[in-house]
């Protein structure tokens, strides 16, 4: 098969895409994958081929990302003079059907966090859905979307009404809300966790446990923050792994030597040493504390990260703290609380271990080519 796969350039969005990307190229079929620049070796260690999008400068800003990325995106897969077999989109990028339909080739779908369902949205909070609109005003906008013809031109709509034959949900059927709304043309599954080669070298060893780690992801880095966990965290009977992200841990000031800061971490290396995760909700993180069998401390501030928070709650992995502005008294207890919960680590290794080897590719595969089979 020739298979085109078109996302969006933002890591919670592309990292769990790329192990079906390297089944799909292992299994012999050739994949022409759409994205940034700055995901290009990401994409091309999978056996992929990368195609870069078309006039989009490198290094802009994140909200000149934002208002372009959709439109390079379409444009660029649009303009492939390739025949293609099938093309594969992640949830995010809405268009990603339309330009299926276009080319006259199926789709499959993939989702990057739990699958929407009208039954999951009625339930969401009124924070999730402006989160959902303003994806729409930011990134789309009304031209954009009358542009690219699409028949739904909101994101939530796209999402529960343009629905192709086959849906790859990359979470646990246990985490996903709802799951009887959705039919068997649903896989869930969470996809294998492969550790980053890294050159930052962590001395694990010489750690006091409890070992926590914080971390708000790839996109959230605020310096306020990191101080505020220096302040709660520094001098406690414990270490503290904490991942500063954009903010340059120098810039921290004097930090206790029971804190080890770095501006990034090799996350699933760290997850197999901590003991509890202070995490943003991103879905990556989320799945991959579960597969570390780590108890979590639910810090969400948007989008599906809040679902993620309850989730987490609901499903007895963890406690939830309020985001911004946060407290660095509450930050602490929360994660001592969570650290002596017995009942939160026992729930924890349940679900890691009904997750262990889930994971079946071959069935995966087998629905995929059916897909295009049936053309």
């Amino acid at each position: 098969m020739r298979i085109l796969m078109v996302n969006v350039p933002y890591s919670g969005h592309v990292n769990p895409t790329l192990p079906l990307t390297k089944e799909l190229v292992k299994r012999g079929h050739k994949v022409t994958y759409v994205n940034a620049e700055e995901f290009r070796s990401k994409i091309e260690k999978t056996g992929a081929d990368f195609v870069p999008y078309s006039n989009f400068p490198v290094g802009i800003s994140e909200q000149k990302k934002k208002c372009t990325c959709f439109q390079a995106a379409y444009d660029t897969a649009m303009g492939l003079k390739e025949s293609f077999d099938l093309l594969i989109y992640e949830m995010f990028f809405y268009p990603g059907i339309e330009i299926a339909r276009k080319k006259k080739i199926p789709c499959v779908r993939q989702f990057s966090q739990p699958a929407w369902s009208v039954e999951t949205t009625q339930e969401a909070s009124n924070i999730f859905r402006l989160s959902a609109k303003l994806i729409d005003v930011q990134i789309m906008g009304k031209k954009k979307a009358a542009y690219m013809g699409l028949e739904h031109k909101s994101l939530e709509e796209a999402v529960l009404y343009d629905k192709p034959d086959l849906n790859i949900v990359y979470v646990s059927e246990q985490f996903q809300k709802k799951r009887e709304s959705f039919g068997e043309n649903y896989i869930f599954m969470i996809p294998p966790q492969e550790c980053e080669k890294s050159q930052i070298k962590i001395p694990y060893k010489e750690m006091k446990h409890p070992i926590v780690y914080i971390s708000l992801g790839s996109i959230i880095s605020n310096r306020g923050f990191c101080k505020e966990c220096i302040r709660a965290f520094g001098g406690r009977n414990m270490s503290v792994i904490l991942n500063t992200g954009k903010v340059n841990p120098d810039s921290l000031g004097k930090i206790p030597s029971n804190i080890y800061a770095y501006s990034f971490v090799p996350q699933i290396e760290v997850l197999k040493h901590a003991d509890v995760f202070l995490t943003h909700c991103g879905m990556n993180s989320v799945n991959e504390a579960i597969c570390a069998g780590v108890p979590m401390v639910a810090m969400p501030f948007l989008n599906d990260q809040l679902e993620n928070g309850k989730q987490i709650v609901n499903l007895g992995l963890g406690k939830k703290v309020r985001s911004f502005p946060s407290r660095g008294k509450e930050l602490y207890q929360r994660v001592c609380e969570v650290y002596q919960d017995k009942n939160i680590k026992k729930k924890v290794k349940e679900m890691q271990k009904e997750l262990q080897n889930q994971t079946n590719w071959d069935m995966v595969i087998r629905k995929i080519e059916g897909i295009v089979h049936k053309m």
